[in-house]
């Protein structure tokens, strides 16, 4: 791996990293700078992706326009701008000369950058980030002028602005000629820059904490949607990646022309940006169905169903892990099908090699025996021995090789000076004629070699025979008429029949001998015996076999399709083994078979106890709902019985708050909340004096005061309720006013969070509609006029008409204290 490969990779895991940071930040909590952050990191990665793949697989940088080359870089710049904006922290204006020294180191660098680039990067470059660069500088100077007022340290601005000085470092190093990779500060000022990138994240929500902007708490059906929602993301994103590198190495391997050919850089170029794009438009369909959630949730008031987000959340659990198993059953099976066929085939490639190999050195052996025979004769004529003398050495030789070697040797003949001679006593006809026929032609134009003639029918024997032959001294050599002098041996078909009639692969297939005329020798199927090759196949199979060398290949037979393994021998035999391609691969399939059941079976069990789980899940978090409504209740109860008059005063509040919430529209498990809410919205009473309470008369200024002190109380115990941390939100801030004024703290309109608005609508109605010390139930009318006059003033507009159709609806006055 060289040195900007290295470069390359960790940029794209920085930008992969801090990518999936900001996608689960945004996830938890949509806020706008999160949103800049990861179109920063989406524009950023879309030039590292394909940047990186690139230069993995082609070995070069991509030769492409500038303008395409910095697309996404140049993005992410101007998202630098947005980012430091944002998380600005002075609202008013303020101005520090220093914060201008941007201007004074940057363009002098842009005049050098300018001879190695073009100029519209160069411009668009330098001018975004001296832009961000100043704002940056400036977010900095106010904190360090402001910091005895409590101005938090900007953290996002400081590793913008350090990224940013380490980008002007990697490129002020790449204008010039370094010794080694290792003196390059390139390297190191981009690993420094991309360290800082990676931190944004986590940055930006401590930027945020500061301002108290994030102060999110989720049920825990929430947090396993977010949970979920960022396993999606991460496997969307590394998934892509991951496909995107196959693609590109599958074009790559695919096209032959490559070297050389521009047309083939320019489209997998080309590929690797539409991935790029895909992988985008993935990411920002994630961001919109977030936004799309949260913003529906704020504009309803209300949450998902958490019986429903269970479900949902288990769907696509198991949707997500059945995608996963199956990917994982395909890739298993491919890789296996794969080392099995391999397996298979070197098995074939091997059985065959072996059948080539016992035949050659059957035939050699008879090959050697020729040699010895053909030496020794040569040797006796050149020593002057008759022609009777030869005769009888041919006739001993033929005994001697049928009693000690092999019976298939059929015997030794020669034709000598003229004169045709036969070891086995076979006389010819009268008009044989040697010369004419293919073994002594064959002879003579092998000069001298040992050489075969094409296997043929023997007249004496009337079996397939291969004759082996051999020319030595002649008088055509030495510039006489007389005809060549050849030694011959047949080989019967026998053996190599018997050795092929056995030749499988795993008890499967067949095998056969053939030349290259298409004349076969031997084969499994006697009835293909002395026949040739294209009375009973295609004649291009016979050319594919004879231009196969010691190989492999897949044709139809007889209308199926096989694998022919090939392995020549003697230069013109060819030992073939051809197999049924569903017989070749049975026991391959059947093992793929068996994995897949196993799989099928495992993968059931695991979906099974998931399922077994989730209802498990389902019917103890219905029994824990119901204990904890009664457990509530019980406390409730405790809470009224402080005052003899406010008895069911809670449950009461609780019951017309769930009214409330159902007329809204909100969600079951939403409702639910609510009414636990409503329950312990007075909890803080708990900490004030009975007689404060209970006294009938109108309260002091110190003992109301002391009164005011229960919502904090309350929402204090409260709040410690991990499980149940929304409990608070009713105790603490029933007593808000929506114009303000309320208390404990005072706050106005949509700041007062949903559920409190519609507990005070509900409270105040119970307050009125029960006898209390000082007066009795209250009229009806008295009740609904009340309502409408505070109305945008004490209580929200919207959740007060609410009750007011609620108390027109009920016409015998049932909502009421008994």
């Amino acid at each position: 791996m060289t040195f900007d490969d290295f470069e390359n990779l960790f940029t794209l895991f920085c930008s992969i990293v801090g990518l999936l940071a900001c996608l689960f930040k945004y996830i938890n909590s949509p806020k706008r700078g999160f949103l800049y952050l990861v179109i920063f990191f989406l524009a950023h990665f879309f030039s590292d992706f394909y940047w990186t793949i690139y230069g993995l697989i082609m070995h070069d940088s991509p030769n492409i326009s500038g303008f395409l080359s910095y697309l996404g870089w140049n993005i992410a710049y101007f998202m630098l701008i947005l980012m430091a904006i944002h998380f600005r922290k002075n609202k008013e204006r303020y101005f520090n000369p220093l914060m201008l020294w941007p201007l004074l180191t940057n363009i002098p660098l842009f005049f050098l950058y300018i001879k190695f680039g073009g100029i519209f990067n160069n411009i668009w470059q330098v001018g975004t980030t001296t832009i961000a660069m100043i704002f940056c500088s400036k977010n900095l100077l106010y904190y360090f002028t402001h910091k005895k007022a409590g101005v938090h340290f900007p953290r996002l601005s400081f590793l913008i602005l350090l990224f940013l000085i380490c980008g002007y470092g990697m490129w002020t190093a790449s204008c010039f000629d370094w010794s080694s990779e290792i003196t390059n500060p390139y390297l190191y000022f981009t690993i420094l820059a991309y360290l800082c990138v990676v931190f944004f994240a986590w940055s930006a929500e401590k930027d945020y904490e500061k301002e108290d902007q994030i102060v999110i708490k989720k049920n825990e059906a929430q947090f396993r949607l977010q949970t979920l929602l960022q396993t999606i993301t991460s496997f969307v994103l590394l998934g892509t990646c991951a496909i995107g590198y196959f693609i590109v190495v599958w074009m790559k391997n695919t096209m032959t022309n490559l070297e050389g050919s521009s047309e083939s850089a320019n489209s997998i170029v080309t590929m690797i940006f539409v991935i790029s794009v895909v992988l985008i438009l993935l990411v920002m369909s994630i961001l919109y169905f977030v936004a799309y959630h949260y913003r529906n949730a704020q504009k309803k008031q209300q949450k998902i169903d958490a019986k429903k987000l269970s479900k949902v959340n288990f769907i696509v659990t198991v949707s997500i892990t059945v995608a996963l198993m199956a990917l994982a059953v395909i890739y298993n099976t491919k890789s296996l099908s794969k080392t099995a066929s391999e397996a298979v085939y070197e098995n074939g490639e091997d059985k065959v090699k072996i059948f080539s190999t016992d035949l050659e050195s059957y035939l050699v052996e008879a090959e050697t025996s020729l040699r010895i025979i053909a030496d020794s004769i040569d040797i006796m004529i050149k020593n002057g021995a008759s022609s009777q003398d030869v005769k009888q050495y041919l006739v001993d030789q033929t005994n001697n090789q049928s009693e000690h070697f092999d019976e298939n040797f059929t015997g030794f003949y020669a034709y000598i000076n003229g004169q045709f001679m036969d070891g086995s006593g076979w006389v010819p006809p009268e008009d044989y004629d040697p010369e004419t026929r293919d073994w002594y032609k064959t002879a003579v134009q092998a000069s001298g070699d040992i050489t075969f003639v094409s296997p043929y029918i023997d007249a004496q024997t009337g079996s397939g025979v291969i004759t082996i032959e051999k020319i030595i001294s002649n008088g055509k050599d030495h510039g006489n008429n007389q005809p060549c002098n050849v030694v011959c041996i047949d080989v019967i078909a026998n053996h190599v029949k018997e050795v092929t009639k056995k030749v499988n692969i795993g008890g499967k297939g067949y095998g056969m001998v053939i030349n290259e005329e298409g004349y076969i020798f031997a084969h499994s199927h006697e009835e293909y015996n002395e026949k040739n090759f294209t009375d009973f196949y295609d004649k291009e199979l016979l050319t594919k076999i004879i231009t196969t060398k010691n190989d492999r290949f897949q044709s139809k037979m007889n209308n199926e399709k096989c694998t022919i393994f090939v392995s020549p021998f003697m230069k013109q035999l060819y030992a073939v083994v051809v197999v049924n391609d569903t017989e070749l691969f049975e026991s391959v399939n059947s093992l793929l078979v068996i994995n897949i059941m196993i799989s099928l079976i495992t993968f059931s069990l695991i979906l099974f106890f998931y399922y077994l789980g989730y209802k498990n899940e389902r019917i103890y978090g219905k029994k824990i709902e119901e204990l904890n409504v009664q457990v509530v209740s019980a406390l409730a109860t405790a809470i009224d019985a402080k005052d003899s008059y406010t008895n069911g005063h809670s449950a009461r509040v609780a019951k017309y708050s769930k009214l409330i919430a159902n007329r809204l529209g909100f969600s079951a498990s939403k409702q639910d909340e609510i009414y636990m809410m409503g329950l312990l919205h007075d909890i803080g009473k708990i900490g004030i004096m009975d007689d404060v309470i209970n006294k009938p008369g109108k309260l002091t200024e110190d003992e109301f005061e002391a009164i005011k002190k229960h919502p904090d109380i309350g929402s204090k115990i409260l709040e410690n309720i991990r499980e149940r941390h929304w409990l608070y939100t009713g105790a603490r801030w029933h007593h808000e006013r929506f114009e303000g004024g309320g208390y404990p703290d005072g706050l106005v309109g949509d700041k007062i969070p949903a559920e409190a608005r519609i507990i005070a609508v509900a409270d105040a109605y119970d307050a009125m509609t029960s006898t209390r010390s000082y007066r009795d139930i209250m009229p009806q009318d008295k009740v609904r006029e009340e309502i409408k006059k505070g109305s945008g003033t004490q209580f929200d507009p919207e959740y007060a008409q609410v009750m007011i159709s609620l108390i027109d609806e009920d016409t015998d006055y049932s909502l009421r204290g008994k």
